[in-house]
């Protein structure tokens, strides 16, 4: 039974990221990864770093209070991309990006939110077939 699922049935890949899980305005991001997506057909691995605003709107209604949630991400910047030979069933890199100074750091907060993340993408062609986010905190620069 074991043998029929590991060779029949869908896999969900597994990632690993290595990284600071802080960092500051202007540091230099160092990341190591690792895609093991075994038998899904994947051309194409983008790791990114992604910056996310979230803002919450509190709805009242007679019935109750519901929470209406928007997220729109305002910069990214690429890490690295692999482009994985066809028999391969994992990938792995390396990269660095630096936090722009002028970026906004992460923030918390009942309705609005700023969230970073490190984004690693599994695509075959165009289409998009898994996506990992790893959180990272970015606080302000130091004076």
């Amino acid at each position: 039974m074991a043998w029929a699922r590991r060779t029949f049935g869908r896999t969900t890949p597994r990632a690993q990221v290595i990284a600071a899980p802080e960092l500051r305005l202007g540091d230099q991001l160092d990341v190591s990864w690792r895609l093991d997506y075994r038998s899904l057909e994947v051309t194409n691995v983008a790791v990114t770093l992604v910056a996310t605003e979230i803002a919450r709107q509190r709805l009242s209604a007679r019935t109750g209070i519901s929470t209406v949630t928007e997220s729109r991400p305002f910069l990214e910047l690429p890490i690295d991309r692999q482009m994985p030979e066809q028999t391969a069933r994992a990938a792995d890199g390396r990269g660095a990006v630096i936090v722009p100074l002028w970026a906004v750091p992460s923030v918390v907060g009942t309705l609005n939110e700023i969230s970073w993340a490190i984004v690693v993408e599994a695509a075959h062609q165009s289409r998009a077939l898994w996506r990992g986010d790893f959180p990272v905190t970015v606080l302000p620069r130091s004076r």
